[in-house]
Formats: structure tokens, sequence, C-alpha cells
């Protein structure tokens, strides 16, 4: 039976583990071709590439800091150029911070890299893969109608007022 993904690529930001390596998984199995960004743990992330290509997809991982705009519009071109096109875009990658809302010593500095990492990090991967033309087409396309998920795991589950953890910029977000 042909799996219903094969001939696709997707991007998974932030696979190399947790809810980003399983939705990587998942898509393998579904038959598509998978890349994966990673900050930091090279070695988790070339052990999800391994297991990916266990399932007869080819897979690769890159390593971006999702909080520079420019470095997440070359992952996307990189994906597209190492595969030909991009179908599906998962945008996982995300920090989490806390702090109470009153605490003058919270670094604010992290807040910033938080926004920038789980929105600004977020925004530039749509509007790439938004703009990616196909390698196998010497035509312009039209405008794409595809899906773009946001999902991230949370470290915490309650809310309180009193704590600045941006709650808000980790919460599932998805668009179609």
């Amino acid at each position: 039976m042909a799996k219903r993904l094969a001939g696709k690529v997707a991007l998974v930001t932030g696979g190399s583990r947790g809810i980003g390596a399983a939705t990587a998984r998942a898509l393998a199995e579904d038959g598509a071709d998978v890349a994966i960004s990673y900050a930091a743990s090279a070695h988790k992330a070339e052990a999800v590439v391994r297991e990916l290509e266990g399932k007869g997809v080819r897979a690769v991982a890159f390593q971006v800091d999702q909080g520079d705009a420019a470095q997440v519009d070359g992952l996307v071109k990189a994906v597209a150029k190492r595969f030909g096109r991009l179908d599906i875009l998962v945008n996982n990658a995300g920090v989490f911070v806390t702090g109470e809302v009153g605490d003058s010593s919270t670094d604010a500095g992290k807040f910033d890299r938080q926004f920038a990492v789980n929105v600004g990090g977020v925004a530039a991967a749509v509007r790439a893969a938004a703009t990616e033309e196909p390698q196998d087409s010497g035509q312009r396309r039209e405008p794409r109608h595809g899906h773009h998920a946001r999902v991230q795991e949370c470290a915490r589950p309650e809310r309180r007022a009193d704590r600045a953890d941006g709650g808000g910029s980790r919460r599932g977000h998805a668009a179609r």
C-alpha cells in the first residue's frame, strides 16, 4: 500500500527530541522525506536521522538558531535545495522562560530570546517556506495553500498570574 506522504518533503524545527522527534517519526512512517533542525543536540539529531532513514526515507539534520531569521531562511532554502522541494513545515522549536513578573533580577534578555525563537523564528520559517520554489519546475507556482503547524510542549501545565512564562507563545498554533 502506498504511503500517503510518499514524495513529500517535511521540515520539523526542533526535531531532535520530544514532540519534534515524534512528529518527524510520524511523517517518516507516512512516507515523507524529513529534515529536522536542532540547536545544540547534534548526537540526538543524528540518532533521529538514522532512525528516520531506517524507515526507508531520506533524512537530514541542520543546526540552526531559530531566533535568527537569516539562519531560518537559510534552513528552508537548504532543505529545498537538498530535497528539491518543501511541502510540509512543522514549527516545533522553541524556548521556555519562567520568572516572576515583579522580580527585577529576572533576565529580560531571556524573554527577548524567547520571543525571537517562538515568534520571530516561526514567522521567518513560514515566510521562507511560502516563497520557496520547487526546483523541478522552471515556472513560478501559484501561491501555496498548504498547511503550517506550530506545536510545542510546555514544561509546566499550570498557569499563575504572577508568572511571566510566555505561555501564550508556547501553546499550539495552527494555520491553514
